[in-house]
């Protein structure tokens, strides 16, 4: 049985894709010298399917399931921590998971901390508006997404954090995803660092996060997408699966003279008005100074002049957007010969379950 539960609830774009490599991986060593050692970390990936049971109507019937699981591969481990990571939790009221652990995993109830990472409200809108593009989720301006963000609440950040501080207490800690407020300026190497409460640990894989996404790369998929959407067998997931796992590349492969998603002048300001109280009222709540004002004081600093433009056809040729308009027809063409194999195949083999081609012959 572990000694201890330790739950990354994420938020979303702060790093947790590469946190939770490292642990899939068992990329660390401890004083030991033992790779993966003292830590169990009972999943391929994340535990996004199981966060999503307690939030996604769908997705509930399996709660027992997924739970049923967990407990067994913590109850049956000699690692000290137990580590539980999926960036859904941002989306789940901390009252059902409170009340999912007392059904699940109540040997553990007094046993259990939570971290989570909050981006600086600026970045964490620029960042969303490139996830959700280039998943094919979103086509509208940055400005669109400053309005639907603000609308949902979902960057108002102080209310949801301190919901979960009130049901954890001190076992709940927020860091801020900051590069100079991070253990070695190093979200994975802060992670381990608040795991095990000690520097005595190594980690064994890159951990730098891939560049993020440019003007260009994000005006290529939305293209791209274009196209596939028009297609109605097309599956919204196949969609997804292609955006997330070419910005894999895309990322890895940065062009000479890409341009960078910022804000423009005008939204920056609208930025720094809407998120000014939060950003007071969270550095009052859980930081020692006023770390994320400052940082949404620098959006004005870091924004452009005009708008950009996330237009295919205000970056590349006629004949290259001719490119896309193939590219995107083989796509479908492989999409639909086979659905299941093609969310397969776009994966890292790592990342790969058994091949179901080869399940459906035998």
């Amino acid at each position: 049985m572990v000694k201890e539960i330790v739950f990354h609830l994420g938020d979303c774009k702060t790093g947790t894709t590469s946190i939770q490599s490292v642990l899939a991986s068992g990329a660390w060593k401890t004083p030991t010298g033992i790779l993966g050692g003292d830590i169990t970390y009972p999943t391929r990936f994340n535990h996004m399917n199981l966060a999503k049971t307690l939030s996604v109507e769908a997705k509930k019937p399996f709660e027992e399931k997924h739970f049923s699981k967990l407990r067994k591969a913590f109850d049956t481990s000699d690692a000290t921590y137990g580590v539980i990571s999926a960036e859904h939790f941002e989306f789940v009221d901390p009252a059902l998971v409170k009340s999912a652990i007392e059904r699940h995993l109540p040997e553990y109830v007094d046993r259990m901390r939570f971290v989570a990472y909050v981006r600086p409200h600026a970045d964490r809108l620029v960042s969303t508006f490139a996830e959700r593009t280039k998943k094919g989720l979103f086509y509208k301006s940055l400005t669109a997404m400053h309005d639907k963000l603000a609308l949902k609440g979902t960057l108002f950040y102080t209310p949801r954090f301190e919901k979960w501080r009130a049901l954890f207490g001190d076992n709940f800690t927020l860091r801020p995803f900051v590069r100079d407020r991070l253990y070695h300026a190093d979200v994975v190497h802060d992670f381990f660092y608040y795991l095990f409460d000690s520097d005595e640990f190594e980690i064994t894989q890159p951990t730098e996060a891939n560049e993020s996404l440019s003007v260009e790369d994000i005006a290529m998929l939305r293209a791209i997408h274009r196209h596939l959407r028009k297609n109605p067998n097309i599956a919204r997931l196949q969609q997804q699966n292609f955006g997330w796992y070419m910005s894999d590349f895309l990322t890895s492969t940065p062009g000479r003279g890409d341009t960078r998603p910022r804000l423009h002048e005008a939204l920056a300001q609208q930025v720094v008005d809407v998120y000014r109280a939060d950003a007071r009222d969270l550095d009052a709540s859980f930081f020692d100074d006023n770390q994320m004002e400052e940082a949404l004081s620098m959006a004005k600093e870091k924004s452009v002049a005009e708008e950009q433009s996330f237009k295919a056809v205000d970056h590349y040729h006629p004949m290259q957007m001719r490119h896309f308009k193939v590219w995107a027809q083989m796509l479908m063409r492989l999409m639909l010969a086979d659905p299941d194999h093609f969310s397969w195949a776009m994966r890292p083999p790592e990342l790969r379950g058994p091949n179901p081609s080869k399940s459906k012959i035998s």
